[in-house]
């Protein structure tokens, strides 16, 4: 894409750009939020953290860190390497209504205990990271006067965490079953002495809302896996430590499957309509398109894999990648008037996915940079056969 661009410079050129040149990734992030959000009035907001492996004790920023892919309930695995915190928009394909997809605008590094020590850094845990950049985002978002609706799993929408989260965002997240709740506290009398009580009287967690008789039962299909038959139960209320949010809470049981029961939440900002409990359960699932958006960059872009070690590199490179991930969706949902060619069909796909995409980009420079250097190429048998043996191999490289 950068020779398509017309850039012909020598390679140690593109190491300098993330090595030591000024410029603000963060800056880079917002324009493509302004592009990503533009015409809507709220921005959903999707953010988690990943893990890129990476070799070397010189790297900067690299640790120990809990990989996911090998980790599960019962035990967990540990590899060496980078831990992105990632902020990004989620917005709708306009070829598969009904599709999210998660383009990232912010991205953060984080350093565990030993290797913010290690670089002489402050150490800041993950959920500092994503407030910072959540503020950043808020900002500047606010000249616009565009709404925030955050979604993230239970260790970025905590109560602890949405205690911190600004009145003005949204927030759709996952709790545990047990999470404490609590009314709000009744109006004091005239001429009370004391602190202002800031909970009111208890109210039974989720999974004692399940416990009553009666509740509905709902088929809900929320991803693209099969439908699941739940009972469910909502209610209003305010978490224990975070006393000064109202929040919308969907307890759910699956009747089949093994998931068992999960409790999931919305605190809506104070000028928001308080959404229902399928809506609120639908708005939760998009947050799995930046799982999605991680696969995607890992094993598409390579974003673990560049060979550089210093401080501006190693903040700038994996970043980077992640921008590029956004605008190549958002090319091909915008500029495309039609879905990408399938280079690959299995049971279930609906779209296009995101090596479609690559492959039809590529293809698309490699014929803009045939019409500027063989502007005769339709009439020459020669170049026209390079080109026929050039296009599969561009479709093999996605």
């Amino acid at each position: 894409m950068v020779r398509a661009a017309g850039a012909d410079r020598h390679h140690a050129a593109f190491h300098r750009l993330f090595a030591s040149a000024a410029w603000s990734i963060d800056r880079v992030g917002l324009a493509l939020f302004d592009l990503f959000a533009a015409g809507a009035e709220t921005v959903f907001l999707a953010v988690d953290d990943t893990l890129l492996p990476r070799r070397g004790l010189k790297v900067f920023g690299t640790g120990m860190h809990r990989d996911p892919l090998l980790s599960s309930r019962g035990y967990t695995s540990f590899a060496w390497g980078h831990c992105w915190v990632v902020l990004g928009v989620v917005v709708e394909s306009r070829h598969v209504p009904g599709r999210p997809f998660t383009l990232p605008v912010l991205c953060r590094l984080y350093l565990n205990k030993a290797s913010a020590k290690k670089w002489q850094r402050a150490y800041r845990k993950k959920t500092e990271l994503m407030l910072a950049m959540l503020r950043i985002v808020e900002r500047h978002a606010g000249r616009d006067g565009k709404r925030l609706h955050l979604l993230g799993d239970a260790a970025y929408t905590a109560p602890v965490v949405l205690a911190q989260i600004p009145d003005s965002v949204a927030v759709t997240g996952r709790v545990v079953a047990n999470v404490r709740l609590c009314e709000p506290p009744r109006p004091r009398r005239p001429g009370q002495n004391g602190r202002p009580r800031i909970r009111g009287e208890a109210l039974p967690n989720p999974r004692d809302m399940l416990a009553a008789d009666g509740l509905p039962r709902r088929t809900l299909k929320l991803y693209d896996g099969p439908a699941c038959r739940v009972r469910l139960a909502e209610g209003t209320g305010r978490f224990h430590k975070a006393p000064y949010r109202a929040v919308r809470v969907v307890a759910i049981e699956h009747l089949s499957g093994g998931r068992g029961v999960e409790a999931f939440y919305t605190a809506p900002a104070a000028t928001d309509a308080e959404p229902d409990a399928e809506t609120i359960l639908r708005r939760y699932s998009w947050r799995w398109s930046i799982e999605v958006a991680f696969r995607d960059v890992k094993q598409r872009l390579g974003i673990g894999q560049p060979q550089n070690r210093t401080t501006q590199a190693a903040r700038r490179t994996a970043a980077t990648g992640s921008l590029l991930y956004g605008l190549v969706v958002w090319w091909h949902e915008t500029a495309r008037e039609e879905l990408a060619d399938s280079l690959r069909d299995w049971s279930g796909k609906s779209g296009a996915s995101f090596a479609d995409m690559l492959a039809a980009l590529r293809l698309e420079c490699l014929k803009t940079t045939a019409r500027t250097t063989f502007p005769t190429a339709a009439r020459e048998p020669g170049v026209k056969k390079l080109w026929d043996r050039l296009k599969p191999l561009v479709i093999l490289a996605a």
